[in-house]
């Protein structure tokens, strides 16, 4: 066995591995329990299409809205969240509602990224009912990464791909084991610490949701 080439595979992916902060408190009450990564972030690093450097800009967003989506989908408590300016912090989709901190805590970042959808009934789904219903249609993982970075802190202007392989039942829908995938991009600004003051989110849902819907035809 080279184990010269194992030991540098195994650094490489230490070093470009997704580092999602503020997981390690004891006192973090979590929804179902501290969240396990390991399965998507072997995803993400066969599947990317972008290798980032460790100390680039693009490097620092992507662990930085990582870190938000681990707290976003997983911590019970305002208190808990770290990655966010807590007081002042607002998340919109297309230009639509503004919603707090509050709101991403009770309704989900699922919910709220797909509130407007005409396919997707955000209003009928809770935020544990809305990832449990993603993950059983993407059990391999629903891996995300930043493709570029077009400006920095304080307002950082930014492109994005997330996806899946549909290899679980999606409500009624069995699954044709093809590839899912969603882009679109997001304008976030940031305080002098890092934290997010607001997040602005901009894409189309609804492809993705009528190949799991099974619709032909996205309503527009």
């Amino acid at each position: 066995m080279h184990y010269g080439k194992l030991f540098t595979n195994i650094k490489e992916m230490a070093a470009n591995c997704p580092v999602r902060n503020y997981m390690d408190d004891q006192n973090i009450q979590w929804k179902e329990g501290k969240p396990d990564y390991t399965q998507v972030n072997e995803k993400y690093l066969k599947e990317r299409s972008r290798k980032h450097p460790v100390d680039s800009i693009e490097k620092l967003v992507e662990n930085l809205v990582k870190t938000w989506e681990m707290e976003s989908s997983h911590k019970k408590r305002e208190k808990d969240w770290q990655s966010v300016e807590r007081d002042t912090f607002r998340i919109s989709v297309n230009g639509g509602r503004q919603f707090t901190l509050k709101d991403n805590i009770e309704i989900g970042n699922y919910n709220i990224l797909m509130w407007d959808s005409p396919l997707y009934q955000a209003k009928e789904e809770t935020n544990i009912s809305s990832h449990k219903l993603f993950r059983q249609a993407m059990p391999g993982g629903f891996a995300w990464e930043v493709l570029e970075v077009f400006s920095g802190p304080p307002k950082v202007s930014f492109t994005w791909r997330h996806w899946g392989k549909w290899e679980g039942k999606y409500k009624d829908s069995d699954p044709t084991g093809e590839d899912l995938e969603l882009t679109g991009s997001c304008v976030a600004v940031v305080n002098g610490d890092l934290k997010i003051v607001s997040i602005e989110v901009f894409y189309d849902p609804n492809p993705m949701i009528a190949k799991l819907m099974k619709v032909k035809k996205c309503p527009m």
